[in-house]
This record gives C-alpha cells, structure tokens and sequence, in this order.
C-alpha cells in the first residue's frame, strides 16, 4: 500500500462509468432587431456545436472561445451589462476544419471592472447563433473579490453538476488546474493521436454544465498529465498533439507559445499559473542539477514575476502537489523545489499560496518547514482518493490538518486585498461548506 504522499491516482484506477472606450473603438451602435424571413434565403443560419466560452480576462482585454461544427465565419458582438442590448460589432473569426472548427476571438479595448454581454453572430447572415454569455474585466484598484478553484474532470462521470454548485456562489472567475479530458482513459485501446484528443475536449464540452458555467465565468485554465497520457513529461511522443487540442479547447495568453505558463492581476493580486508539463524532466531521473520541473526560461521567469511583485498575495497555481512526495509530484523534484522555497525565502517574499490539484482530494496542506500555504482542491468528477485508498483517511487525520476525500469538491477564495485578508472555504457537492481557514498578508 503506497504512502498518501506517494499517491499515484492511476495506480489503482477503476474504469469508471460515463463602454464606452471599448464600443466606439469597434463602432457602438445598436444592432437592430432582425427580422425573420417566413421564406427560404441563400443563406441558411448555422449553429454552433456548444456555447462559448470567456477565457484570460485582464483589465482591458478577454478570450472569447467559439465552437462549431462547420466551415463558417463568426463576429463577436460586446455591450456592458449596464446596457445589455447596444452590441457593437466586434473581431471576426473563422471556424475551420483543421483547427477542429473551434476559434478564439480577443476582445481589446475594454474598461476594467465591468460586467460585459457578449454574442456570437454568423457574418453572412448577419443574425446571433448560438447562447449568449457574460463576463468580467479584472478592476484595476484593490478591491475585494472571489474566485473558485478545482481540477480533475473525467467524461465517464458527467454530467458535471458541481458547477452549478460553484455558479450559485457567483465567484469572479474560476481557476481549472489540470486533467480537463482523461484522454487516457478507459486505458483499453488508448490510441494517443490530434484526433483523440480532440474528441475528448468536445466531449467534455457537450456536458451542459460545463457550457452553462464557461458561457457566464471568466476561465484560466491549465493542464496536467490525463491531457497527454498518464504521468507525461517533456520527452512525451504525443506532447506536441496534446497541446495543440488543449489550446484549441482552451485558450490562454501564455509567455510561450509552445507552453501555459503565464500570469494575471485581478484587483491588485497577482497569480501566477506554472506549466508543469511541457519543460518537466522524466520523473525517474537522478535528482540533479539538470533535472527541472519547469525548465529554465519558464523557473526564471516565475523567480522575476514573484520577485517584483508588490501584491499582498501571490497565488502560485501548479497543477501537482507542491508539498507532495509522491512520483508525480514535485517531491521528484527535490532540488529544483527546494531552490524555489530558498529563493522565496532570502527574498522575504511574503503572501505566497500555491494552489494545488491531482491528488481527488481537498486539503490544506501548509507546510510548517516550508512556511509556504497550500491548498489543494478537486476532483469535480472522477473517482476520489478514499475510493481508491481508504487508508489513506487515518494517515490524513494523523496529519491534524484539513482532508476530504470522499465526494466532488471546490475552492472558494475571498479575497480583500486592502485590508489584506484571503479566506478559503471548502464547499462540497451539495453545497455544503466542508471547511474554512482565514490567511493574513
């Protein structure tokens, strides 16, 4: 029986069941009704093949993600919520058969702080396909606000009810750390290819919890391993694959193209969202100075943006345990860890809470030695940790700390950056608030 902090979470896998400034900038006029043809037209209105999604929002900017299931070209159309029906006529986008009809339009332009509406509209025709959605811009002064965090979500187990759950607590914007698709799985007759991994992001997107949430939440997303294959790492012959479906489906504003990394402001906090894939060392290696979790640009990159960051909170998404020993954890990667929590350390670097998935399990799992917070969240649909590893209870309670690994779970942080207090609350399937734990800057 394997250690909890050499969890493994395919170890023991079951094969599981199933205005302003922005709207004269891209000409703020109201688009007028349109009429209904009570014939045939040259044009027939397409549909998309699921609702569309906002990703990456900044203080003037955001991702709006389209999905179709045909060659056509769309236009987003934006208007503040304060003024939901003066639409102006946005960025255009095609959707084509060699990007799997999906396409990412960047709305620039905008004003921070605000609520936005926003549709897709078909450009021949001219008539909105489609849901309509909502988003946020990110204020641009301190102020308090909310966010939700989960990871691990796999297609045998939708629908996805929990996000219903977390919509109903109304956070800001919501943070998915890792195994989107278990492109992997059921492991019988896993072929990796584009095409694969493809059709499990459409899957996971036909469950219309999922698009509900997407359509009405700012989304920052990052993967971990099931997007590839269990346990990957850099030298992985499908990476390449893997991360052209995952952008695909999910859209960011990364430092790298070939990579995820990259970091946001919301409010006067900063996050920072570390790829623990694409530049990893194999796990098995000799735990050496040319061993890395993350690579160098990517390691330096993140010591400069922590470093100069005057926020009273950095949150530190990594998708792998931070303070875990396990073989897929940063626990292989001793050296390399150790180096950050050094570096974090000479520089007084205050507020920093890494936020953490991968494991099915909640727990706050604050390391003493460290003196670093971390809070671990998830699964939102596959199997939980005390399924697969019911010892695992008596070891957690000896720990003294925060666990729960029984059913579906989320994070949700508020955060008040002027009085400088983050609190977290763990909230269950039904609701139900499971823990919570106030953190001072």
């Amino acid at each position: 029986m394997k250690r909890n902090d050499e969890f493994d979470v395919d170890a023991r896998y079951p094969d599981a069941p199933e205005r302003r400034q922005f709207l004269r900038k891209i000409a703020a006029t109201t688009v007028a009704p349109l009429a209904l043809s009570n014939g045939s037209t040259a044009h027939a209105t397409p549909s998309l093949a699921f609702s569309p999604a906002a990703f990456d929002a900044t203080q003037n900017s955001v991702l709006i993600w389209v999905g179709g299931k045909e060659s056509i070209k769309v236009r987003v159309e934006v208007a503040e919520s304060a003024a939901p029906d003066r639409f102006g006529a946005g960025p255009t986008a095609e959707l084509i058969k060699s990007a799997d009809y999906c396409a990412t339009v960047s709305l620039t332009g905008l004003e921070p702080g605000k609520g936005w509406n926003y549709r897709i509209v078909d450009v021949e025709s001219g008539k909105p396909i489609g849901e309509s959605g909502t988003f946020k811009t990110a204020p641009a002064t301190p102020a308090p606000f909310t966010f939700a965090f989960s990871a691990d979500m796999e297609e045998s187990y939708r629908p996805f009810k929990l996000f219903d759950v977390i919509a109903g607590k109304r956070p800001d914007f919501f943070l998915h750390l890792g195994d989107t698709i278990y492109a992997d799985h059921p492991k019988k007759g896993f072929n990796p290819s584009l095409s694969l991994y493809r059709a499990k992001h459409a899957a996971n997107r036909r469950d219309q919890h999922l698009q509900n949430f997407m359509a009405q939440h700012v989304t920052y997303a990052v993967w971990d391993d099931h997007e590839v294959e269990n346990n990957c790492h850099a030298g992985h012959p499908h990476m390449e694959e893997g991360l052209q479906a995952y952008r695909e489906y999910w859209p960011c504003r990364s430092v790298d193209g070939n990579a995820l990394y990259r970091q946001f402001t919301w409010s006067g906090v900063d996050f920072f969202m570390l790829d623990t894939r694409r530049y990893r060392s194999l796990q098995t290696a000799d735990d050496g100075p040319e061993k890395t979790m993350l690579g160098a640009a990517q390691k330096n990159w993140f010591k400069d943006g922590i470093k100069a960051s005057t926020a009273p909170f950095k949150f530190v998404m990594t998708s792998i345990p931070f303070h875990g020993a396990g073989p897929d954890s940063w626990g292989q990667y001793l050296r390399e860890r150790d180096e950050l929590v050094t570096f974090i350390k000479t520089e007084k670097i205050g507020g920093v809470i890494f936020l953490t998935g991968d494991y099915h399990v909640a727990r706050d799992w604050t390391n003493a030695k460290t003196g670093l917070a971390e809070f671990m969240a998830g699964p939102i649909a596959t199997f939980t940790y005390y399924q697969v590893s019911p010892a695992a209870r008596d070891r957690y309670e000896k720990a003294g700390s925060f666990h729960y690994g029984d059913g579906f779970n989320f994070g949700l942080w508020n955060v008040d950056p002027v009085a400088g207090k983050a609190r977290i609350e763990y909230i269950g399937a039904g609701g139900e608030s499971l823990f919570s734990k106030e953190l001072k800057a």
